[in-house]
């Protein structure tokens, strides 16, 4: 080993206490700003799962960062209703996530925002040491949200989740799905926020960076 190797190796070691605390510290302000529970419905706190509340909140706008907590939220209770079985960690940060494709940063030259996205969901799963097969779920979770349901049923609960959650935020869920009680108390923890005008600018943006 070369005297550059060595101290690269040694700043590597000194450094490493301080990423851990910063990775700590943001998984603090994650638990902070996060509600545990929403209309019933609890929010998962596991590592993975405020990592990923702070990466979208990091690089998404608030509007948006909204939407992605309600398309949990609503999701989780439209299969709670169908007495579905889900896994919290990984339907949350697909959740989370799905809409990252739509944002400049994370866009590619050619691929729709859906497989844009989901690229980025599977690479942040990834990079916090979960196995290839829970970063194949939010893959799948992510590219299927807005596509065909009898196909995203087939990819397991955890799609299904994010499919209906978000369209349940777009769209509106269909009369008597959601309570409006609960409505109102996932309103109420992830305001809109114009979601409608905001959502719709994003989109048109998006479309107009990418005509294709």
């Amino acid at each position: 080993m070369t005297s550059l190797d060595r101290r690269q190796l040694l700043k590597t070691i000194a450094a490493a206490p301080l990423l851990a605390r910063l990775v700590s510290a943001s998984e603090s302000v994650a638990q902070a700003t996060l509600p545990a529970e929403v209309a019933g419905v609890r929010l998962p706190r596991s590592a993975l799962a405020l990592a990923a509340a702070e990466f979208c909140r990091q690089n998404c706008p608030q509007f948006l960062f909204n939407h992605c907590m309600r398309t949990y939220t609503f999701g989780a209770l439209l299969l709670q209703r169908q007495t579905r079985r889900f896994n919290a960690d990984t339907a949350f940060v697909a959740a989370a996530l799905h809409d990252l494709g739509l944002l400049q940063p994370f866009e590619s030259a050619r691929e729709s925002f859906e497989i844009d996205g989901a690229d980025a969901a599977e690479k942040f799963t990834l990079s916090h040491h979960r196995s290839a097969a829970e970063a194949d779920q939010v893959w799948h979770a992510v590219e299927l949200h807005d596509g065909k349901w009898a196909l995203t049923a087939r990819q397991g609960p955890e799609a299904k989740l994010v499919s209906l959650g978000a369209a349940a935020d777009v769209y509106g869920p269909d009369p008597g799905e959601i309570e409006d009680r609960h409505i109102a108390e996932v309103l109420a923890a992830f305001p809109r926020q114009q979601f409608k005008r905001q959502f719709t600018s994003l989109l048109i943006a998006h479309c107009e960076r990418k005509p294709n």
